[in-house]
């Protein structure tokens, strides 16, 4: 049973064409991504030829190319702000539509007339959107590695690619602590449209709020992919940056730097203690998850849309 809602659930999907918007917006950004490196490598390029020929004139030696210096996935330095930003608000919307439209239609008062338990019913929305967001991230790690290659000009080795795949990775689970949501705030709200709005405001927490109060980060650095504390001098700032180590879009952004290599090495199990609060959340809200529809009335979903 919970593969069949899962199965449904994904033909929904397909027939109000979420799996296209979706998967077209996460494709595009991650071409976007790899046009903003090329675009990067080409200037650095150019203006790195015109000071060599400049200084061969003058008889100086020119210094090593710029980009070499440069980690050879920091092209995908702009998919950390991305998934982020716009990710999480497209795995918002993915989990508020795979509850919404079951009480809107009143399939959900029809389901549970069969014998489908409400374990099976959030598990097999769980498994949906799961593997939406795996199918629309596994396209997007195929694309990075053709951009990559495209940008510097060779072919990704073995140890990029995984690198690419883990970062990836690590990028379902955080969409999926958002798809949760989305599902959760409207098994709470009274109304479909002010369950998506409490779906933004958690984000807009998660994103802005919760970094400003844990690191003293102004909203406009908290779209920086490599967080840099500050003001922890600040009595304030020594308290609240006790919970940093919880703030799970500055623990993404970090872990997905040291993935990526593009921000300072650390010890393996470093990293996969950044990873781990980010895990227990996604398991604490499908937990949320289940126990609400166990009390949810699906009868009145219609009444109140």
């Amino acid at each position: 049973m919970i593969a069949a809602i899962a199965s449904q659930q994904f033909l929904s999907l397909r027939r109000q064409r979420v799996l296209g918007v979706l998967g077209g917006t996460m494709l595009g950004v991650t071409v976007l991504a790899g046009v903003l490196g090329w675009s990067s490598h080409q200037t650095i390029v150019g203006v790195y030829d015109e000071a060599t020929k400049l200084l061969a004139s003058r008889g100086t030696a020119a210094p090593p190319n710029p980009f070499l210096l440069k980690p050879p996935l920091a092209m995908l330095s702009n998919m950390v702000i991305y998934i982020t930003m716009i990710g999480a608000l497209a795995a918002l919307v993915l989990g508020h539509v795979t509850i919404a439209d079951d009480e809107a239609s009143g399939i959900g008062r029809l389901l549970f007339s069969r014998r489908v338990t409400r374990v099976q019913y959030a598990l097999g929305k769980l498994g949906a959107s799961a593997a939406v967001l795996g199918a629309t991230l596994i396209s997007c790690a195929a694309t990075s590695l053709v951009t990559a290659g495209l940008v510097n000009r060779t072919r990704p080795t073995a140890g990029e690619a995984v690198r690419i795949l883990g970062f990836f990775s690590l990028s379902w689970l955080y969409l999926m602590a958002f798809a949760v949501v989305g599902m959760v705030t409207v098994l709470i709200a009274r109304r479909r449209s002010l369950g998506l709005c409490m779906a933004i405001g958690v984000w807009l927490v998660i994103t802005f709020a919760v970094p400003q109060f844990t690191s003293g980060l102004r909203p406009t650095q908290s779209l920086n992919p490599i967080v840099d504390p500050v003001s922890t001098s600040q009595r304030f700032f020594r308290a609240t940056s006790r919970a940093r180590p919880w703030s799970i879009a500055e623990q993404f952004k970090e872990a997905s730097g040291r993935i990526l290599a593009t921000a300072p090495s650390e010890h393996a199990g470093m990293t996969a203690q950044r990873i781990l609060p980010l895990a227990l959340v996604v398991t604490a809200l499908a937990i949320v998850l289940i126990r609400l529809v166990h009390t949810h009335d699906f009868s009145k979903g219609a009444h109140r849309d």
